[in-house]
């Protein structure tokens, strides 16, 4: 009997468990500032998050200078509820629910911009990837099924379990921040270019805990690593025992003989079981993850903006962030095997961020602007944690109306379709991501001409998935569930002339 205790650690090698992404594919976050909670199509923008959304576009603000200054608040839960014969073991029933909780207080982001005629130069700091902390009280699905086999594996060492028990945890964090910088220009009086260079900066951490890992024998719970200590010991008896009785028998020249040939079949089997035997005491000792992942990477984003009349368009294109980790154990897991096996001090492991197209066109009417927009991620072309279950590209679909009900007073609504394209039964509890619906609302208030204040909230709807796999030889079925709740608050302000 083999306890897969590597595989249940190298679930937690995944760099995007803690997102608080609202908006985007898989890796990234397209919820960069309140404008785009309350309106959520932003790609004609010409406010202060043109900067990120828009970037050729700045050239068609007032000359001056322009910053922005937003918050964000987020909270969500990500609920996998898991159907496993042997999970009846501990505590009775086949199907368990497994929680994890997320809450964000604080992610920022500041955008600037100076304007000034034909050119404009920018600069901007966001959370471009996760952003939050994510808790797992009572472990996941994927973690106890490796252990729920415990009782039924010890049937073949001929020790009666009857049951099971085991405390985890587990904690991730992750945040990648990236800061872009850049230079627009307009080249007549509607078309215009922009170029930037987006640096991002990616650090994650996880800890967490398999701990007390029994077994019922008798009533009582007894640590799984003891029995299969005391099973060792019974089984290095027993081969010693008949590797004499072998020795005996050659010495006598009957190496030959049908009992000299059982007892070598016998030993090679032995030999066999107790490495097994050996390998599962230490795999049911306690572990304790304590892991940190960091890395940068650079790289361009380009973009054409076109702004006459009542229309308005752009077209951005974002290269693929091609980060790379660098995994620094604590001694308390660099000096556990188990863990050391997959999370090796210095070691480096692919977390790249998929390019993105985005296109969008606004049309004005009256004192209302409706805008589409257009997001396509390549997720096929980028290595990281969702690869193994990625079958396509990602696309998004946005519509957002702003409405100026007066020169102070805007309101806005918005709503977004984001459609992944992944193989569903490769999922896993640690890592995984839901096609889902967005709808995002709120206002904008101009106290003078200098200042502006943006709130937005966007609940976000996601699809429910299950998933069926098999672990052990034994059948499981997980439903995967998400919920999403953001609110942001921003301020605009502008220094400077009109536009020119």
């Amino acid at each position: 009997m083999k306890i897969f205790t590597k595989s249940i650690l190298a679930l937690v090698a995944s760099v995007t468990m803690v997102s608080t992404a609202l908006a985007g594919g898989p890796m990234t976050n397209s919820n960069q500032s309140a404008h785009f909670l309350r309106s959520v199509a932003r790609g004609t923008s010409l406010d202060t998050d043109a900067v990120y959304t828009n970037p050729a576009g700045v050239v068609f603000m007032e000359n001056g200078f322009h910053i922005g200054i937003n918050d964000q608040m987020a909270a969500q839960t990500r609920t996998v509820t898991s159907t496993y014969a042997p999970f009846a073991m501990n505590g009775g029933s086949a199907t368990k629910q497994y929680k994890g909780e997320v809450f964000s207080p604080l992610i920022p982001s500041v955008h600037f911009a100076w304007k000034h005629n034909r050119w404009a130069v920018m600069a901007g700091v966001g959370v471009n990837g996760g952003g939050g902390s994510l808790e797992f009280a009572d472990g996941l699905a994927s973690f106890e099924r490796q252990f729920s086999v415990l009782p039924a594996g010890m049937q073949k060492l001929g020790i009666q379990a009857t049951g099971y028990d085991m405390d985890m945890y587990l904690m991730g964090k992750s945040m990648t921040l990236a800061f872009n910088a850049g230079v627009a220009f307009r080249i007549t009086d509607w078309l215009s270019v922009a170029a930037q260079v987006r640096f991002g900066t990616t650090s994650n951490s996880y800890e967490g805990h398999m701990k007390n890992i029994g077994v019922n024998i008798g009533g009582q719970m007894t640590p799984a690593a003891a029995v299969f200590s005391n099973a060792l010991d019974g089984m290095k008896a027993q081969f010693q025992q008949y590797s004499t009785q072998y020795e005996q028998l050659v010495a006598a020249g009957m190496g030959d003989s049908e009992q000299a040939q059982q007892l070598k079949a016998g030993l090679a089997q032995l030999q066999a079981g107790m490495k097994t035997v050996g390998e599962n005491a230490v795999k049911t000792q306690d572990h304790i993850l304590d892991v940190k992942q960091k890395g940068t990477s650079i790289s361009p984003i380009i973009a054409l903006a076109f702004h006459k009349g009542k229309w308005d368009a752009s077209v951005k294109y974002e290269f693929k962030m091609a980060t790379e980790l660098e995994i620094e154990s604590a001694p308390v897991s660099a000096n556990d095997p188990v863990i050391n096996a997959i999370f090796a001090d210095g070691t480096k492991v692919k977390a790249e961020t998929p390019a993105l197209l985005a296109a969008a066109v606004s049309r004005h009417f009256g004192p209302v602007k409706v805008t589409a927009q257009w997001h396509h991620y390549f997720d096929k072309d980028a290595e990281n944690s969702f690869s193994p279950v990625i079958l396509g590209n990602t696309n998004e679909y946005m519509l957002g109306v702003e409405w100026s009900i007066t020169d102070r007073l805007l309101v806005s609504a918005g709503t977004q379709r984001t459609q992944l394209n992944m193989n569903e039964n490769a999922y896993s509890d640690m890592n995984y991501s839901i096609s889902s619906w967005s709808v995002g609302v709120g206002m904008a208030y101009r106290f003078c001409d200098a200042v502006r204040l943006n709130v937005g909230y966007m609940p976000t709807i996601y699809d429910e998935v299950t998933a069926v796999g098999q672990a052990s030889g034994v059948d499981f079925k997980d439903l995967y569930q998400r919920t999403s709740h953001a609110w942001g608050i921003g301020l605009d302000l502008k220094f400077g002339g009109k536009k020119n």
